[in-house]
């Protein structure tokens, strides 16, 4: 049997080219009726891969028209590279639509580069001072006793009067000035309803197990003869109240950013392929979706194994990102520099052109000239 359909294996492969090429064929029809997926399915992305995620109007502009008029531009730079992921695709697009456009290699590099070193900024220091205030409540809760703090609640704390030692003084004492004068029912919505933490024997909510709050609740209400639907509910409500806005708001970014995180490695393809491709970028990744996800794990219910987790993880995805991207960070302000000098160049060109323009229409206009 194997013998008589061996003569079908070519078609294995003729069979993913094909579907790959009528794709991409689909796409250009798509990108000609101003479907803004066109450029990302052409690239070789799948509907399923898109689902949910964020398409940049400008980016995809350039990235449809340059799809759409295949005949006239060069549209292979939009094509996924291997092992490339969604967010990796958009970034590379970002700068390289820079460079379609200006015609400057450089200057399409300082726009990536820019976007690199921005999402660093503003997602290590958050790393660190997890693993630094993390590292800090585990020495005081094994050597004095003290219950641990879920992170996220630091305004909390500070408008509760109860502000961490880290914090300054002139801070913490306006903070608490202005959580005296805010409204109880206000600040319990915003920050937590503490005598909720009394179901978990905890007195402020930033130190309760939301889990165990929600069960414990759940657990009252069924003892009183509520239907289990209903105490669930109720479970469920109190955890939220015992949570606060701003602490369930900060559980639910990095669920996303844990999913989110999640679906790029997965798109990266063979571990060991993804490693081998990129060792310091791969291994940020992966600490990301670690460190969102123990960091997840400790806002929701913070002890010695969640808030542990979630210092180790920050400490591996802070070093790791800053490796992956000191090339960058060196390179940088020379980069700069040069697309600095190229703008000059081009701006001085433009004035020199407009010059000239003015002083043709003067002569034109100039009977006597």
């Amino acid at each position: 049997m194997r013998d008589k359909l061996s003569a079908l294996k070519p078609l294995q492969s003729w069979t993913r080219e094909t579907s790959t090429d009528l794709r991409r064929r689909g796409a250009i029809l798509r990108a000609e009726n101003g479907d803004p997926l066109a450029a990302a399915l052409y690239a070789g992305f799948k509907p399923e891969d898109l689902k949910g995620k964020q398409l940049p109007p400008d980016i995809m502009l350039i990235a449809n028209a340059s799809v759409a008029n295949g005949d006239k531009f060069d549209s292979e730079w939009l094509k996924r590279q291997p092992g490339e992921t969604y967010q990796d695709w958009i970034e590379r697009v970002q700068s390289d639509a820079v460079t379609k456009v200006s015609g400057n290699k450089n200057l399409g590099e300082v726009v990536g580069d820019y976007i690199d070193i921005t999402a660093m900024a503003s997602t290590v220091p958050g790393a660190f001072k997890m693993t630094a205030a993390g590292t800090m409540g585990l020495i005081k809760r094994f050597r004095k006793g003290e219950f641990l703090k879920a992170p996220g609640t630091t305004l909390a704390q500070i408008l509760k009067g109860k502000a961490p030692s880290y914090i300054p003084a002139r801070i913490a004492r306006l903070g608490a000035s202005i959580g005296a004068r805010t409204p109880s029912a206000v600040l319990n919505v915003l920050t937590g309803k503490d005598s909720y933490a009394v179901l978990v024997g905890k007195r402020w909510s930033w130190e309760a197990n939301l889990l165990k709050v929600g069960k414990n609740a759940s657990a009252l209400n069924r003892a009183a003869g509520a239907s289990k639907l209903s105490a669930f509910t109720s479970g469920a409500g109190t955890a939220l109240r015992t949570a606060g806005w701003w602490r369930a708001a900060g559980v639910g970014g990095s669920i996303v950013a844990t999913g989110i995180g999640a679906f790029d490695v997965y798109q990266e393809g063979n571990p060991v392929d993804a490693f081998k491709r990129d060792k310091a970028g791969y291994v940020s990744k992966v600490s990301g979706v670690a460190f969102n996800a123990s960091l997840t794990a400790a806002m929701i219910a913070p002890n010695p194994i969640t808030i542990g987790a979630a210092a180790v993880t920050g400490v591996v995805y802070g070093v790791s990102s800053i490796v992956d991207n000191w090339d960058k960070v060196k390179q940088f302000p020379g980069k700069v520099a040069d697309a600095g000098a190229w703008a000059g160049k081009k701006v001085a060109e433009g004035a020199g052109k407009l010059a000239d323009g003015a002083k043709k229409l003067g002569s034109a206009l100039n009977p006597f000239d």
